[in-house]
């Protein structure tokens, strides 16, 4: 079960990030510079007496990087709760059909199905990395470039779910309950993963290695750049999830992509009824891209302060 379980998580991390595309399409408005070492950027939306200081994450951050969480602490302390990005759920029977689907026809080898520039570049960042590709040796390319992005985050210590983590932490010590901004079923981007055609199985492969890349080389830069929130450094670092380009053809992942920022613009309308304040946690790209959460809100009214410098 527990190798179910890391499978599982891999898929997720190709999948589920759904914040942004290779090259943001950022919002012409949101130009910020932030000083150093005073702590992540915060966006507040007003509405008369209610207010939400939204904090941006990235897609992965490094596990050892050092920020002042005094800021966060300040936000939390009163607030009436804690918005955090839209959550998904799984079923046994997704897992199941993952498993099941994973291997390539006839027990073949990735080695002998992939293009041979492909293979090169997949067996080259692997060695880059450090990590062993002979568990994948028999996966479909979109498995196995999946595998192998999870392992590089383990190996480089990045990880998908901080600074996430450590806010819900201090929210609890705080006494301030969190609740996702939404809930989707996984199920139907599973199915579509495993309706892939070959060429698309390849040209996904294609965009995990490019994360890889990103991963290893500028992960850290832009992990340093929010830590101070040093927006306009951050932005030219910023590169999101490509790996959505992935299901770039089936409506299933653009509805996804729709749903989360309709949901977070929800979740952060319905706080805004309350006086008081509410703190969200939601993903970078999803806040500063065109038609993004940052956008919608002004469009619906909100008054929208962007990060003091």
């Amino acid at each position: 079960m527990k190798v179910f379980r890391l499978f599982l998580l891999s898929l997720c991390v190709v999948l589920l990030p759904v914040t942004a595309s290779a090259q943001e399409d950022w919002a012409d408005e949101v130009v910020v510079r932030g000083r150093a070492a005073v702590g992540p950027a915060l966006w507040r939306v007003s509405d008369d007496d209610s207010q939400v200081i939204i904090i941006g994450v990235l897609p992965v951050f490094p596990k050892k990087q050092v920020w002042k969480t005094t800021r966060i602490e300040n936000a939390l302390r009163g607030a009436n709760g804690l918005i955090t990005p839209p959550d998904n759920s799984t079923g046994p029977g997704d897992v199941w059909s993952l498993m099941r689907n994973k291997g390539l026809p006839g027990g073949g080898r990735l080695k002998d199905a992939l293009p041979g520039d492909l293979y090169a570049r997949y067996e080259a960042t692997a060695r880059r990395a450090g990590v062993s590709t002979r568990d994948f040796a028999k996966d479909k390319p979109v498995w196995a470039g999946a595998r192998l992005r999870r392992e590089v985050l383990q190996k480089y210590g990045l990880s998908e779910n901080e600074p996430l983590t450590t806010i819900r932490r201090l929210a609890r010590t705080a006494g301030v309950s969190s609740r996702a901004a939404g809930r989707y079923d996984s199920g139907p981007l599973f199915k579509a993963v495993n309706a892939m055609s070959e060429e698309a199985s390849e040209a996904c492969l294609r965009y995990t290695l490019d994360d890889i890349d990103f991963d290893m080389d500028r992960a850290p830069r832009a992990a340093q750049a929010w830590s101070v929130g040093d927006i306009a450094t951050l932005r030219s670092l910023y590169q999101g999830s490509v790996l959505m380009k992935c299901l770039s053809g089936p409506p299933t992942a653009t509805a996804t992509l729709n749903r989360s920022i309709t949901d977070s613009v929800s979740a952060v309308s319905e706080a805004l009824n309350k006086p008081g304040k509410t703190v969200a946690v939601l993903p970078l790209g999803q806040l500063l891209r065109k038609g993004g959460v940052l956008e919608k809100l002004r469009a619906k009214g909100y008054r929208v302060s962007a990060p003091e410098n």
